[in-house]
């Protein structure tokens, strides 16, 4: 009897969750989330919403004559979750340049290496035997002899090295000269276990992103003499390192409103910027960051400022650039840095920058890590939209920690979305609008996961069709709503895994709206915008008004925007947001506000995607 009530409830509570929420499918492994207390319809953490997270302690040297990383850790893992573990996942990123390795695009065949050389692997003292050890892909899975209870703790040990892949254009990473290095994903790093999908089990490849556990770093950095390290994190031993009057400018670079100097390569060339070492030992502290990353240079300039972040409390945020000095574009880029960083924390998103820091280093690519920036030189042109694009990233996916490898248009689609008005700001040209993808066999649901696209689908669905679905959005809600559902969202899941559903449904309780009929063509569905005039006519015998018909042929919602130009040369605009087309109907009657003779009537604007442009312009007949 118990049993068959117990069925009856989650059937029940299955009815309420698709009723509560229709017209959006819910997929199947979605739905125990749901019934177990992790997730709410409302879009919070539930009240059984758990993370796992782990605290490190790393020592890594550097070896820049034969670009090898060699590293020693401690690992603390918590168990958090309500389930044993039989196994615990390790992440090695390199071994995608062992020989064998899957890899979405070609390598320098010179940078096919062994991958990671596993040193030590030790997990509570006891040596893993290399049977328990199940390596494969760009993953090491340990066969735990006891399994792992819920809400206790493991501690591993791992010892390792790689060679750095020695090609400029390599993925993420670079060996950017002989004697700069930016090096991203160097520590064996334990994957991520949830409540949506269990252990990550997405491959690297060098195309999908990442998804990472919130934990805390405490790493030490050892360089030969010369070298200057920058990193995820706080620097803690400046002191030790940097000569007076670098010390000086770096501690006054901390509360400067202006771009301070803190050495230039021709200071470097001179001497006199580090302490007579035989070595140089940087260390680094972050808390509850998602990843390290760090970088290292003999002869990059350093600029630095710092910006508040926080109006309340005066907290301020260090900003740097680190560059080499033919990269004229890197001039700019600490007080550009500095500026969106502002911008995003009182302007959009509205929400304070989380992070102490923040360093651009002059690499080979244009790739985010936390507290950390990758960008190649782009030139005048590029520069403003790049810095703040990767900039951006530190809400997405690093405080809000998004899985990047399911659901990349939850971070790469709101740093294009916050690139465009943000670098709109500061330099008065918005940026990285682009829809000519729509209705492509390549365009693809937002809803399909990332891991299983590539190529222009995977670049499409990543950043331009949801940019675009969160333009809609913003001008749909107005500002002020649309500040209010995204700082809400932001506040739930700080520091947490939010999931698609967690998003949608977070915008629809705090706007107050159903915008299901929204979500479903955007994210869910095959298809595209379209609008079209279908014809233009005085409303009737009596009104000399005149009417636009416009048409909605294409499957997406967007705003009517009408350019009338009236004989006489007096023009008139009218907007509509894309809610008019919320209750179904395809056609919609927009009436002119001047009763004079349209002479030319033209259908859209710059922010609205129509992928049809042939009925978008309506020509009085002569």
């Amino acid at each position: 009897m118990k049993k068959l009530f117990l069925l009856f409830v989650i059937a029940c509570f299955g009815q309420s969750l698709l009723a509560q929420n229709s017209g959006l499918y819910i997929p199947r492994n979605f739905e125990p989330q749901y019934e177990k207390g992790t997730r709410s319809l409302k879009g919070t953490p539930g009240a059984n919403y758990w993370q796992n997270r782990s605290d490190y302690r790393i020592q890594i040297d550097l070896e820049p004559k034969k670009k090898l990383v060699k590293g020693a850790e401690t690992v603390t893992y918590y168990n958090n979750s309500p389930d044993s573990l039989r196994i615990i996942r390790i992440k090695l990123i390199h071994d995608l340049y062992k020989k064998g390795g899957q890899r979405s695009d070609d390598i320098n065949p010179l940078d096919v290496t062994e991958g990671v050389l596993l040193k030590k692997v030790v997990v509570n003292g006891a040596a893993v035997a290399s049977e328990k050890q199940n390596r494969y892909n760009t993953f090491l899975d340990i066969r735990l002899v006891k399994p792992m209870a819920p809400k206790s703790s493991a501690t591993l040990e791992i010892d390792w090295e790689f060679t750095m892949p020695s090609d400029e254009r390599a993925t993420r990473e670079c060996v950017c000269d002989p004697t700069t290095f930016f090096i991203p994903y160097f520590y064996p790093e334990i994957a991520v276990y949830d409540d949506l999908h269990g252990w990550a089990s997405t491959p690297y490849n060098g195309l999908q992103e990442f998804y990472h556990d919130f934990s805390n770093y405490d790493v030490t950095i050892t360089t030969p003499k010369g070298y200057q390290v920058w990193a995820t994190g706080e620097w803690q031993n400046p002191e030790t390192i940097l000569n007076e009057p670098f010390l000086k400018r770096w501690k006054d670079a901390h509360v400067a409103t202006d771009v301070v100097k803190i050495f230039t390569d021709e200071e470097l060339k001179q001497g006199g910027v580090f302490k007579k070492n035989k070595k140089h030992v940087f260390q680094f502290k972050a808390t509850d960051v998602p990843d390290f990353t760090f970088a290292a240079s003999t002869h990059y300039n350093w600029d630095a400022t710092s910006v508040i972040v926080d109006d309340q409390t005066q907290r301020r945020t260090f900003v740097s650039a680190a560059y080499k000095t033919e990269s004229n574009d890197f001039k700019r880029v600490a007080r550009i840095a500095a500026d969106g960083v502002r911008l995003m924390s009182t302007y959009l998103p509205g929400y304070p920058f989380p992070y102490p820091c923040l360093t651009v280093f002059n690499g080979n690519d244009g790739m985010e890590y936390p507290m950390m920036i990758n960008d190649a030189s782009v030139g005048e042109d590029d520069v403003v939209g790049l810095t703040v694009h990767e900039s951006a990233h530190t809400y997405f996916p690093f405080m809000m920690g998004i899985n990047e490898q399911y659901y990349a248009w939850m971070d790469e689609g709101w740093a294009n979305f916050f690139d465009h008005f943000i670098g709109d700001s500061i330099e008065h040209k918005s940026s990285r609008i682009w829809g000519g993808g729509f209705g492509n066999e390549s365009d693809l649901p937002l809803m399909v996961p990332s891991r299983n696209m590539d190529g222009s689908s995977y670049g499409f669905a990543s950043y331009s069709r949801p940019q675009l679905a969160y333009v809609q959005l913003y001008d749909m809600l107005g500002y002020e709503t649309f500040h209010k559902c995204m700082t809400t969202y932001m506040d739930r899941w700080k520091g947490k895994h939010p999931g698609p559903y967690d998003f949608y449904f977070t915008f629809n309780e705090v706007s107050g709206k159903d915008l299901n009929w929204f979500w479903k063509p955007w994210f869910f569905e095959m298809g595209y915008p379209d609008l079209g005039i279908q014809t233009v006519a005085r409303q009737n015998d009596t009104d000399a008004s005149w009417v636009v018909f416009v048409e909605k042929k294409g499957s997406f919602p967007i705003p009517i925007h009408l350019t009338i130009e009236y004989e006489g040369g007096v023009k008139e605009e009218i907007h509509q947001t894309a809610e008019v087309w919320a209750n179904g109907k395809a056609l919609v009657q927009v009436l002119l506000k001047n009763k004079n003779v349209p002479k030319k009537i033209t259908l859209g604007g710059k922010t609205i995607p129509d992928v049809k442009k042939m009925n978008d312009v309506w020509v009085a007949p002569k």
